[in-house]
């Protein structure tokens, strides 16, 4: 499998604003008898962003603004490897649900509801991190590693889309990534570091990749040099 290509995919956490209760859509499937985020392949020639917002409007009938990156997922759906990114996205306007039978219905909830919603552990890790960054619990130290954590997973996502790491690899890498974040979020902040420094992906982004924006690269860079 190391050698093999990845499928590519993206979608949304999608947020409906109702005053100090926002809603997130969660979509069920009814092929895989399963609930998640509303998500798909790319088309070919699709960009990432492209591909959320036309996967999140075709599984939720609803047109949404992009906003910031929220994540990824990897797993290996019959052998081959694929990866997931997710952009957190609000409602612009609400319309019918046409999804065929990928899609037969769709629930905003609230994120603790949402999260106990979704089957997949991989997609929970996704929106309990939206949720943390959009109430604002990283911030300081704290904040800067997680825009840190964020460049070194866009980083390592752009050398394994563009086949420069095998599907195995990329997994295994991307398993570390998420320990990380799993001890930044308990505020294990040492243990986090560690681990980001351990992996082959220390180094903080210098270019555009998809996930990281010109302000969190600047925070990466400033923090790597106060160290």
């Amino acid at each position: 499998m190391g050698d093999m290509r990845v499928i590519r995919a993206a979608g949304g956490v999608l947020w409906r604003l109702d005053g100090a209760s926002p809603r997130v859509a969660v979509v069920h499937r009814p092929r895989r008898a399963d609930w998640g985020l509303p998500k798909g392949k790319l088309d070919e020639g699709e960009t990432w962003e492209a591909a959320a917002v036309r996967e999140v409007r075709e599984e939720t009938g609803c047109g949404a603004r992009l906003g910031r990156f929220a994540g990824s997922t990897f797993y290996t759906p019959g052998g081959t490897p694929k990866v997931v990114l997710f952009w957190n996205m609000t409602l612009r306007r609400a319309g019918p649900l046409d999804a065929g039978d990928e899609v037969d219905e769709v629930r905003w909830l609230r994120p603790r509801a949402a999260l106990e919603r979704l089957t997949h552990g991989s997609e929970r890790r996704v929106l309990a991190r939206a949720v943390i960054r959009r109430e604002g619990r990283l911030r300081g130290a704290a904040g800067a590693l997680a825009d840190e954590l964020a460049a070194a997973r866009a980083r390592l996502l752009r050398r394994g889309l563009g086949d420069a790491l095998g599907g195995e690899r990329l997994g295994a890498l991307l398993a570390r990534l998420d320990e990380a974040e799993d001890a930044l979020f308990e505020r294990r902040l040492d243990a986090a570091r560690a681990l980001l420094r351990a992996g082959a992906f220390a180094r903080p982004l210098v270019r555009s990749l998809p996930g990281v924006s010109p302000a969190q690269r600047g925070r990466s860079r400033r923090t790597k040099h106060r160290r």
